[in-house]
Parts: structure tokens; sequence; C-alpha cells
């Protein structure tokens, strides 16, 4: 009888009813994170975006990415960041891309910022990764008569240091 009475004295109006409604917003915060995209082998796979792979350990940037889907056709520029260094995600994309139906059109490594241009079906993919005070990885996907945000890449030969 006394630990409940010890307990109901901490648990008195003044002090209960905000300790209460501190316990529940923290609850609700905790069922909210719990909430997370599609999972695919560590990867965080963004809406209409599955055939596309992010490695594990990349967060999407919001205010630096954007999609729409007009007509069966999507147009998306996503960023994200992690920690991963440069060589090892541009091997990622070499080795995931065609697994998922994507065929390299072109390479270059140009001013410490790989990129790549995938096609697909009627769609073009361009990635970029670059190191900006972490690794950062931009991917845009358009129609394949549309062009990317970014200028076209250059022909690999034209580039000195070009990786085939």
């Amino acid at each position: 009888m006394r630990t409940f009475q010890r307990v109901s004295r901490l648990l008195r109006p003044a002090i209960g009813l905000p300790v209460l409604a501190g316990l529940a917003l923290v609850g609700l915060l905790v069922m909210s994170l719990g909430c997370d995209g599609d999972k695919r082998g560590g990867e965080t796979i963004p809406p209409k975006f599955t055939d596309i792979p992010i490695p594990a350990g990349f967060e999407i940037v919001p205010g630096k990415s954007n999609d729409t889907v007009m007509g069966g056709n999507r147009r998306i520029s996503h960023m994200y960041k992690g920690d991963a260094e440069v060589p090892l995600v541009a091997e990622y994309y070499r080795r995931h891309m065609p697994e998922l139906g994507w065929t390299l059109a072109r390479e270059s490594l140009a001013n410490g910022r790989q990129r790549f241009m995938f096609n697909k079906g009627n769609e073009s993919c361009h990635v970029v990764v670059f190191d900006d005070w972490g690794t950062k990885i931009q991917i845009e996907v358009w129609p394949a008569g549309g062009r990317a945000a970014e200028t076209h890449l250059p022909p690999t030969s034209a580039v000195p240091g070009a990786v085939r």
C-alpha cells in the first residue's frame, strides 16, 4: 500500500498531467518515425522509383528533390547524401543498374564528378556521384526525348581520365 501512496503523490494533477501529455507526444513521434518506405536489402525505395537502386545509408535531401508523373511519363530529380566513398558508389551503380534493366549509354569522370547515363525503354536516367561535404548522388529520370536539368554528358573520349 505504501508504494501505491508514493506513486500517487508523484502523479498529482499539477505534475502528472504534463508528464502524461509528454509521454503521449513521445509515443506519437515514435509511431510516426516507425512508418518507412518500402525496403529492399537495407535500401529505401522511394515511390515511383522502384527500378533505381539507392545505396544503403543514403538519405534523400527533401529540399533538392522533386518528382512528377504526367501522362505515364515520370520526371524525377532526387538528391541523396551519405558517407560512402565516390568510387564505391560509382561501382554500385555500374553493377546494380543493369540488374534492374538499365543499359549504360555513357560514363565520364570530370572535376571529381562521376557521371552515368542509362537508358531503359522510353526513359533516360542520369546519375552523378560527387563529394560535397559528404558524398552526394543526383539522380534524374526523364522521357528519352526530354532533357535533364544538368547539361548532357560529354563523350567519354573527350574527357581526360574518363572511365570506360
